[in-house]
């Protein structure tokens, strides 16, 4: 099973969904590379038992809590923020993509290069990087200018122009 039905099926079982992360990167640009799990924002938490309710197994693995779909695809679940952007403005600009036979809610080109800026890891990098490459004529400079700071803003700036030639 791909990990775009996966992604069908959990928004039809969790209902206020959407995609972050490597997934989200996958639906704006394209399989450019693999990924185990799925990241996702919640409107509404849910509880371990509300999960189990709808199929999801709660395990402990290194002394954390990891939720896994039916398939066994960990989920790493938000519902305060992501990177630093509150789960009502990840919903707010959230656009929805086409994936496979269905649609699914994922975070808007700008949120998520600005999530993967802060989150700064080596693969997070070459996310915006291949982000700014790919898509970095269609940035709305407006987004970004409401969901980062100044610094952040302009940085970005330098890096799509370095990376969108």
């Amino acid at each position: 099973m791909s990990l775009g039905s996966v992604a069908i099926r959990i928004s039809r079982d969790l209902k206020e969904v959407v995609f972050v992360g490597a997934f989200a990167v996958i639906c704006h640009i394209g399989p450019y590379r693999r990924t185990r799990d799925i990241d996702l924002a919640l409107a509404t938490p849910l509880s371990d038992e509300e999960f189990e309710r709808l199929g999801y197994r709660i395990f402990r693995e290194g002394g954390k809590k990891v939720i896994r779909t039916k398939e066994g695809v960990k989920l790493d679940v938000y519902t305060r923020d992501v990177s630093g952007i509150r789960v009502p403005v990840v919903f707010e600009t959230a656009v929805t993509k086409r994936v496979g036979s269905g649609e699914v809610k994922v975070m808007c080109l700008e949120a998520l290069i600005i999530a993967k800026t802060r989150a700064s890891r080596p693969q997070d990098i070459e996310d915006v990087q291949t982000l700014c490459r790919r898509l970095g004529k269609t940035i709305r400079w407006d987004v970004v200018d409401t969901l980062a700071t100044q610094l952040e803003s302009a940085a970005l700036k330098n890096a799509v122009s370095a990376f969108s030639r």
